[in-house]
């Protein structure tokens, strides 16, 4: 009678064991991978204080971001396509300084890691590589770079107050104005703060000042201070999200040059819209 009462019980007490076990497998199965695909409209590529299509030309960013569980570590692709390079191909056979904004085009890849100190500041280490593939083909040189970023951010006080620092290296001699390929420091300052509105919607405000010192291009100064209101929305794994920007360009390098026109541009407002899902 012992037997078979304790033959009972140990097969109760596997039945439970594999109930949890299974269930444990369902959440392990249902939790996220990690991955987001998604892509991103600007109606003007405003990068440290230059139109990078020239202004008024948007550009389209589709991505995929992969964060490698709960290590900080992530790898992500990023395209990058002038609209006037899709639909009629207009702006693909342009002369003059653009040569075709398809020459911009391109295909950026980053490996980045984050490491928080007791949710009161976080290092963040980051590293593009910039890749416009049919740069050498339209301008005669390849306009292809590598980046690397330091930042941290103090999660301690209200606004986290980040700053970063980012250096450039240039592929192409043939690229540079001064025929140096390094030496271009990028140091911006930012503050920001998200503000909830309802259940799965915010509201993320920015402020940020940025100093270049663009010594492949023989150009220097504060390149930017913009400001910036982004609302998203999410809903399961899918998110939208949209914003509006301004900056001001203080330094003569940068809102007078071939990238402007030689017209004298020291403010700029732009717009962007995406969309995501996480999986």
């Amino acid at each position: 009678m012992k037997k078979a009462r304790l033959a009972a019980i140990s097969a109760l007490l596997i039945v439970c064991v594999c109930m949890i076990s299974g269930r444990a497998i369902a959440a392990e199965e249902r939790a996220p991978v990690g991955i987001t695909v998604g892509t991103e409209f600007w109606n003007d590529y405003f990068w440290r204080g230059l139109d990078f299509f020239g202004s008024g030309n948007g550009v389209f960013f589709p991505y995929v971001y992969y964060g490698v569980g709960k290590t900080g570590l992530s790898l992500m692709y990023m395209g990058q396509y002038g609209s006037e390079t899709l639909g009629d191909g207009t702006g693909n056979n342009d002369k003059g300084r653009e040569q075709g904004n398809v020459a911009y085009n391109g295909a950026h890849w980053n490996i980045a890691y984050k490491y928080t100190i007791e949710k009161t500041l976080q290092i963040g280490v980051s590293g593009w590589y910039y890749w416009f593939y049919n740069s050498d083909d339209k301008l005669g040189y390849k306009w292809d770079w590598y980046e690397g970023t330091a930042s941290a951010t103090i999660l301690a006080l209200p606004l986290n107050p980040t700053i970063s620092y980012t250096y450039d290296y240039f592929v192409d001699k043939k690229v540079c104005a001064s025929g140096e390929q390094g030496g271009n420091h990028y140091i911006k300052l930012s503050l920001g703060h998200n503000i909830k509105l309802v259940e799965g919607s915010t509201l993320g405000l920015g402020l940020a000042a940025g100093y270049f010192d663009w010594n492949s291009m023989d150009m220097k100064g504060f390149s930017d201070v913009t400001a910036s209101a982004k609302l998203t929305t999410t809903a399961g794994g899918v998110s939208l999200n949209g914003s509006v920007n301004f900056a001001y360009v203080p330094s003569g390098d940068f809102n007078k040059n071939a990238f402007t026109g030689n017209v004298t541009d020291k403010y700029r407002w732009w717009a962007t819209f995406g969309a995501a899902y996480s999986f």
